[in-house]
């Protein structure tokens, strides 16, 4: 496949990076990161998008860090976790299924990324692969995996960085969907609202049945109290890892940032991630070719700060540790930011 970079517009994006140019509005990025959480609502529920995935406060993550704080069981917290996934704009080569054009593909982040970040360190010279001109095919060997009594899905097992056949011109952008515009995030307010459905095991709260006494053989009323049972989430994290249909042998994945960058920096001025206000139009700045490199990511904090010896600020919700950290919603915040 070779990833093409799309024009990113959220002042919000997850791997926003201002000292290395990285996922600035008006610049070129090659993924975008998002959070899920599985069935939300009543009977089998739905996958929605978690709202911080663009900046916004969750009720299902709040409730979560709030059931953390009081001792909750870790059946219970986990049950709320989010999912890691990403999005990309890839072009298949010499596939039988798909054709040479755009495609949207959508997997978990520890069934792709996770091992493209370990290449990268590797080898920081292949982060140009996503460059319209200068870029590379990646081509990924996939490996079936399972979890438990699950369906199996694919998880990348190598990465090859191959030299590309051809230089694409800066026209295709045109043809390039905005990955922060795909999203369906509801509003706190909505998500709420049916993450809280209830189940309507019985219209009446209280019911009176008949039921008989067998050493009296005198028929007694009891009556039995049913009460509606909020619907929570009920698949593990790790049950994201279903195969996505999209690209053939496609499929899931979850970690760090990693990047390509322009050389030259530019300076702008920051935004504070909650405003609501319409930006002033101005005209789009010109596409300018990008120069990539891999980054090397970093976050605030180290192990010293991790009462588990994890590290503060990068490693939120990787570890059973983080279900009884004190330091959890600190941690989480950092990590956000």
């Amino acid at each position: 496949m070779d990833f093409m970079p799309y024009l990113v517009t959220d002042k919000n994006h997850p791997d926003r990076d201002p000292e290395l140019d990285i996922a600035i509005p008006g610049t070129l990025w090659y993924k975008r990161p998002f959070k899920v959480h599985r069935n939300v609502g009543a009977g089998d529920g739905d996958t929605e998008v978690c709202p911080t995935s663009i900046g916004k406060k969750c009720p299902i993550c709040e409730l979560r860090a709030k059931r953390l704080r009081e001792g909750a069981d870790k059946s219970e917290t986990d049950e709320l976790k989010y999912s890691q996934r990403v999005l990309y704009v890839v072009i298949p080569i010499d596939n039988k299924k798909f054709e040479s054009k755009p495609h949207i593909f959508d997997i978990s982040q520890w069934n792709f990324q996770n091992m493209l970040n370990e290449e990268l360190e590797e080898d920081e010279d292949n982060g140009v692969f996503p460059d319209l001109e200068e870029g590379k095919t990646l081509k990924i060997r996939w490996a079936s995996k399972t979890i438990g009594k699950g369906k199996p899905f694919s998880e990348a097992s190598r990465i090859d960085f191959l030299e590309r056949d051809i230089e694409y011109d800066e026209s295709i952008l045109k043809s390039i969907p905005n990955l922060d515009e795909v999203l369906n995030v509801k509003s706190y307010e909505e998500l709420e609202a049916k993450f809280l459905e209830m189940e309507d095991e019985d219209e009446e709260d209280e019911d009176e049945r008949e039921v008989w006494d067998d050493e009296e053989d005198v028929k007694k009323t009891k009556k039995t109290r049913t009460t509606r049972k909020k619907k929570r989430v009920i698949e593990e994290e790790d049950e994201d890892e279903e195969p996505d249909e999209e690209l053939e042998e496609d499929e899931d994945d979850e970690l760090p940032v990693k990047s390509f960058t322009r050389k030259k920096k530019r300076v702008i001025e920051e935004e504070e991630p909650d405003e609501e206000e319409e930006p002033d139009e101005e005209p789009e700045p010109p596409v300018r070719k990008i120069k990539t490199t891999h980054k090397k990511t970093s976050k605030p904090g180290g192990k010293d700060r991790c009462p588990f010896g994890h590290r503060f600020g990068v490693d939120a919700n990787k570890f059973d540790d983080c279900d009884e950290c004190e330091l959890w919603d600190e941690c989480d915040e950092a990590k956000e930011s």
